[in-house]
């Protein structure tokens, strides 16, 4: 069950936070909902104590009366409240006021970093790179699975593992923990990170068991600290999960169909932060910096945009993504993406850290405690990182050159056509 005083607190806040990102709401009907509910938990709060009260004097006729009165009142409470849960899981974060507001054609280029190279001979795109140099087939997983799949091979699969292995040790040198989470999540965790009730149709769904699968390891990864109190003193934690994505890629057709850049299935790894509030700001600048020192190793030209209110995520109050040239159709393409999703994820998962020397009460038996704030961010989309590396570092004779950095971490230095 959220919590309703959260909203109470900050209706107008949520309120203004849903018209920058677009979403209707009937918030005169979610407000005398909120106020209705409000009252009749007060009413049900003080029969409970006159019910208390009344054992203590063994008075059974006066607690037989507040019993009576209880249940008239306790089973309406919880099916308006679980009602109105349902329609306040819809309501979105609010964007931070430097986020500019309106669809993605407002969206912002913040810098470019790096200058695209300029090739001497006719370019080949990815897919036909992946071809020529028997390192992806999408027509044997059309066989197999049907459209937007692929199999990688050869040097390709190796490449992978390089990417895997040495993003690995980078994010363990700063500091985050490994994980490889599971593919599949129950609803609460899918409600939690904001991926539910809306956005539903872009997600594969098990049918017997009410399971989901992941579209990012950011799911499961909230969900690995769901209602949980953790200690102030572990903070911040830092994760770095690696699993396959799966996304129907609902109201995508037509768009980027040609190879592997929007597939159903793809292999990422995404980091995840739980962070003390007044550190969630400085938080996504060191994530966002992470993300740049990837592709500046790599050395891949790419530009960083901030999103507009109606192009970030339901959970997000202020995205900023990294758009990588593609040499073949001579544009960026979004390669990573970071956001600061605050409390929101928070207390929608009833996760909380415990404030280290700030004890409530004696008879409270525990600290005071907040919800802790949540980031989220793409160290690698694997398939569309493969497509960036292919074509930026393609040469006249059909081979791909292995970025220097991965280097160390392979036994070929080109692939070449076999």
């Amino acid at each position: 069950m959220l919590q309703l005083n959260y909203f109470l607190d900050q209706i107008e806040f949520f309120k203004k936070g849903a018209k920058k990102k677009g979403i209707a709401l009937s918030w005169n009907q979610l407000e005398r909902d909120l106020a209705e509910i409000r009252t009749l938990k007060l009413q049900v709060d003080k029969l409970r104590q006159a019910k208390n009260l009344a054992a203590k004097k063994r008075d059974l006729k006066e607690g037989k009366a507040i019993k009576t009165k209880l249940e008239k009142l306790e089973k309406p409470l919880e099916t308006r409240e679980l009602k109105l849960t349902q329609e306040l899981l819809k309501v979105p974060n609010a964007p931070l006021p430097e986020v500019p507001e309106g669809n993605e054609s407002q969206n912002q280029v913040l810098e470019a970093v790096g200058e695209p190279k300029k090739f001497s001979f006719s370019l080949k795109d990815h897919l036909e790179l992946g071809e020529s140099l028997d390192i992806l087939d999408v027509k044997a997983a059309a066989k197999t699975s049907g459209s937007r799949f692929y199999f990688l091979k050869n040097e390709a699969v190796e490449l992978e593992w390089a990417l895997l292995v040495w993003l690995s040790d980078l994010f363990k040198k700063e500091g985050f923990k490994l994980l490889i989470p599971p593919a599949l999540v129950k609803k609460e965790v899918m409600l939690a990170s904001g991926f539910l009730p809306l956005g539903g149709d872009d997600i594969y769904q098990t049918t017997l068991d009410e399971l989901y699968l992941v579209g990012t390891a950011e799911q499961s990864i909230l969900g690995y600290h769901l209602n949980e109190t953790l200690s102030e003193t572990v903070l911040p934690l830092r994760y770095l999960g690696f699993s396959p994505s799966f996304r129907r890629e609902a109201g995508s057709y037509g768009k980027d169909i040609r190879g592997i850049i929007r597939t159903h299935q793809f292999d990422k790894l995404e980091f995840f932060s739980f962070v003390r509030p007044e550190k969630s700001e400085k938080e996504h600048r060191f994530l966002v910096g992470l993300e740049e020192k990837i592709l500046q190793a790599l050395k891949l030209p790419y530009r960083k945009v901030l999103l507009a209110s109606e192009d970030i995520s339901m959970a997000s109050v202020k995205t900023i993504d990294l758009e990588v040239w593609l040499p073949s159709q001579k544009r960026y393409l979004e390669i990573t993406s970071c956001s600061n999703c605050t409390d929101w994820q928070a207390w929608r998962g009833n996760i909380r850290y415990r404030v280290a020397g700030q004890q409530v009460s004696r008879s409270a038996g525990q600290s005071k405690t907040k919800y802790v704030h949540t980031l989220n961010g793409t160290a690698a989309a694997i398939g569309r990182l493969l497509v960036a590396i292919w074509e930026n570092y393609q040469e006249k004779d059909g081979s791909v050159v292995v970025p220097e950095v991965l280097q160390p971490y392979l036994t070929f230095r080109k692939i070449s056509p076999h």
